[in-house]
């Protein structure tokens, strides 16, 4: 039997970052369905966008960091995990929905299958969009990364958002609401959508920098070990 205090703090860590990657993506699924819209008076129409895009940019600052601590294959592992659990969901919501209702139920039948059904709709479109776009973002960020020789945090970071986020936002419109919107409603939430994705991820840039701040004075030694198991990680 493994003794909790075996675990290293770098493999803590790894459990934590897995964990809030998993809760954002699985709340942005079962929010993605609900949209809101809002003026703003140098735009004609109003801004389209889906509640998903709440949670969802704190996957771009957790790949960022799971790439650099701990590599593509660190972060493709925590990606299939992601894949799984939404995954899970989906099948533990449905089994819900084919449970024998009580009459005290403090939620109705009604309720949980518009819950349910919200999660389901949005399914099958946003884990095609999330497995392209989050291997996109790390192939892409790996890219930048050997050019930059490891400087330009900001630079690689963004620059893998912008291209992954432009085939998710693309895909997932079009999977889950073609046939329901008309296709320039549909643009336009892409569009907007990605938009105000890179609009965020150019906003969070100061909290990626804190967080590879606090990663590498937790982990001093993290660097060093990636290089020696994934060679083309030194730049």
């Amino acid at each position: 039997m493994l003794n909790w205090k075996e675990f290293d703090r770098s493999h803590k860590i790894f459990a934590w970052m897995t964990a809030i990657f998993v809760i954002c993506l699985v709340i942005a699924d079962l929010t993605g369905a609900m949209l809101f819209s809002f003026r703003l008076s140098f735009l004609k129409e109003p801004v389209l966008l889906s509640a998903g895009i709440i949670p969802f940019p704190v996957t771009f600052i957790l790949t960022d960091l799971l790439n650099e601590f701990y590599g593509k294959e660190g972060a493709r592992f925590v990606t299939w995990i992601g894949f799984g659990m939404c995954l899970l969901t989906a099948t533990l919501l449905f089994v819900g929905g084919k449970l024998p209702v009580d009459a005290h139920t403090f939620i109705p039948k009604a309720t949980f299958m518009v819950i349910s059904n919200q999660y389901m709709g949005m399914f099958v479109a946003s884990l095609v969009a999330y497995l392209i776009g989050q291997m996109l973002d790390i192939q892409v960020f790996h890219l930048f990364r050997a050019v930059t020789k490891h400087r330009f945090i900001w630079l690689r970071a963004t620059g893998s958002t912008v291209v992954s986020q432009l085939f998710d936002s693309l895909i997932v419109s079009f999977i889950a609401f073609w046939g329901q919107m008309p296709f320039h409603d549909i643009m336009r939430l892409a569009m907007g959508n990605y938009s105000w994705k890179f609009i965020i991820s150019v906003g969070i840039t100061p909290l990626l920098y804190l967080g590879h701040i606090l990663l590498k004075k937790l982990m001093p030694q993290q660097e060093a070990l990636l290089e020696a198991i994934e060679p083309e990680y030194k730049g």
